[in-house]
């Protein structure tokens, strides 16, 4: 049985996977090898899903690296379908990869779960890193309970994307730093339009950012400090997400679900459906092939109390199952820099700090022109709520929420139904947490 995974894993290139075959094969063997026949450390970094266009600027990293660093038996597992669901299997198989790529809301799962190895040690003993190295936003969207368990691959931030051309032949003012809520209202309603006179919109102003943000720019929180208690039923928060309601059931500058069910904003941006979306940056990558007009990139608008957004990028991280950490973390390290970077600045927003702010960057490609923005984003942006049971709580909250959109319900009764189960689901996980905390009698 072991023979049949080391044929699986030996193949220097990236591996497509056969997950079926090769989770089987895991499960029933509860190991794969951690040294080639060359005795160097193999470092196996599991690949998220990702189609072949995209993949094309990964290979020459993947390349890179092997070229750079002889001693490390580096193999890629492209994983296809359930990235995270699978990785569980090989968790509880006993053999998870080295590395895998975490989504910043699934981060506190994971720390929970014991899968992930904490970064401060290897980042204070390699003089070639530093936490500084990255946007701050970044490295707190991958802290948890005061540990480093990721480095940034890309530093996206929600950033609005708007269609240029149709800004100026309906004479909007170009959107800026001075936006705020009142200026993205206005604008969406101008843009917002029956444009082939059958007495139906089919052209909205805008795909509005996500609730929490609006809730961030206005003062208010999700969770408190403790992650006790829901904090949406506070003044700052009722009064955000009204505006955020509003949008859609009183001003109609929005679509509706049924609008764009069978479709992403993506695409209803690049058929002039909307004039204005909210995306994390690696969107400009379709743009760029897809939108036959002007269309530029521009700051968040600001709430009533500043402009916030959210930190929407991604990290790799050292599994705790790892039996080569140091090799491993060489590779977390060598690809979330400039060096690795550089490989994939075509569509990403480098986390690494050197390589953002430079021109390299800025003129890596000829659009979107306003790449400055990016950047910028940086200094207002936020890790998004951080809590174990984070899909159970949007999954409570956001069926409320969307028929307060609707104008079914009225946000604060919304939220009068959603914030009692929010809080039945923070004290069960509190809860869990005393009794795993717990002394054994």
């Amino acid at each position: 049985m072991k023979n049949a995974i080391d044929r699986l894993l030996v193949h220097p290139a990236v591996i497509p996977v056969g997950m079926g075959l090769i989770l089987a094969l895991a499960i029933s063997s509860g190991r794969r090898p951690d040294r080639d026949d060359q005795g160097r450390p193999i470092v196996v970094y599991a690949h998220p899903p990702c189609p072949p266009e995209l993949m094309a600027f990964y290979r020459p990293a993947f390349e890179q690296f092997r070229k750079t660093h002889p001693d490390i038996d580096f193999r890629v597992l492209h994983i296809t379908g359930n990235y995270e669901d699978k990785i569980k299997v090989m968790f509880a198989g006993k053999v998870a990869p080295d590395v895998i790529f975490m989504y910043p809301t699934a981060l506190p799962a994971w720390v929970t779960l014991g899968a992930l190895e904490p970064l401060d040690g290897f980042l204070a003993r390699d003089p070639k890193v530093d936490k500084e190295d990255y946007f701050k936003p970044a490295i707190a969207t991958f802290s948890y309970g005061g540990k480093v368990y990721g480095l940034p691959k890309d530093a996206s931030a929600t950033i609005m994307e708007y269609n240029v051309a149709l800004f100026r032949k309906l004479g909007i003012p170009k959107p800026g730093p001075k936006w705020t809520w009142a200026d993205l209202l206005a604008a969406g309603k101008r843009l917002t339009a029956d444009t082939d006179g059958d007495g139906r919109v089919d052209r909205w102003g805008l795909d509005a950012p996500p609730w929490w943000v609006f809730v961030w720019q206005n003062g208010g929180r999700i969770l408190d400090a403790a992650r006790s208690r829901c904090t949406l039923l506070e003044p700052k928060a009722v009064e955000a997400l009204e505006f955020w309601a509003a949008l859609r059931w009183k001003h109609q500058v929005t679509p509706t679900p049924e609008a764009h069910s069978d479709m992403s904003f993506s695409r209803m941006f690049v058929l002039q459906r909307v004039g204005m979306m909210f995306a994390m940056y690696p969107v400009v990558s379709i743009l760029r092939k897809q939108c036959d007009f002007e269309w530029d990139i521009a700051p968040m608008p600001a709430g009533p109390r500043g402009r916030a957004t959210d930190f929407v990028g991604s990290a790799l991280a050292v599994t705790r199952q790892s039996r080569n950490k140091a090799a491993a973390f060489e590779w977390v390290r060598w690809m979330t820099s400039p060096a690795g970077m550089r490989n994939v600045i075509g569509f990403e927003f480098p986390s690494c700090r050197a390589l953002a702010e430079s021109a390299e960057w800025t003129n890596s490609a000829p659009v979107p022109a306003s790449k400055q923005v990016a950047v910028e984003a940086m200094a207002y942006a936020r890790p998004p709520m951080q809590h174990p049971r984070y899909q159970e709580i949007m999954d409570a909250l956001n069926p409320e929420l969307e028929k307060a959109q609707r104008g079914m319900i009225s946000v604060r009764q919304a939220l009068k139904n959603a914030v009692p189960r929010v809080n039945e689901i923070l004290r069960r996980t509190r809860r869990g947490a005393d009794r795993a905390a717990a002394p054994s009698a």
